[in-house]
């Protein structure tokens, strides 16, 4: 079993918005893939920047290479669309994992 994670650090000031488009748009999207389950969202508390937040977003998959082609075409999709949204108020990078 693996775990798809990205880590995001937004501007406080759009921290939530972009929480909520996450939530609303690429949780809804892993989950309708079928590839992902125990879709999770979840703050950082070691605090990076004063100025940022600091979350994750984490989906188990059991197919490794199919998650990481979904989330590099689909998911992709997505951050770019985020990017634009938000520039420089949001960066994120995605890191692939598997359970012990």
């Amino acid at each position: 079993m693996y775990i798809i994670n990205t880590s995001f650090h937004a501007g406080r000031p759009v921290a939530d918005s972009i929480i909520g488009d996450i939530r609303a748009g690429l949780m809804t999207m892993m989950a309708e893939s079928t590839l992902f389950t125990d879709i999770i969202m979840a703050e950082i508390l070691v605090e990076v920047d004063p100025d940022c937040k600091s979350f994750t977003l984490q989906g188990k998959a059991s197919d490794l290479d199919k998650a990481m082609e979904w989330f590099q075409s689909k998911g992709q999709e997505f951050l770019n669309r985020l990017h634009r949204d938000y520039g420089q108020n949001v960066v994120y990078f995605t890191t692939p994992m598997r359970l012990l």
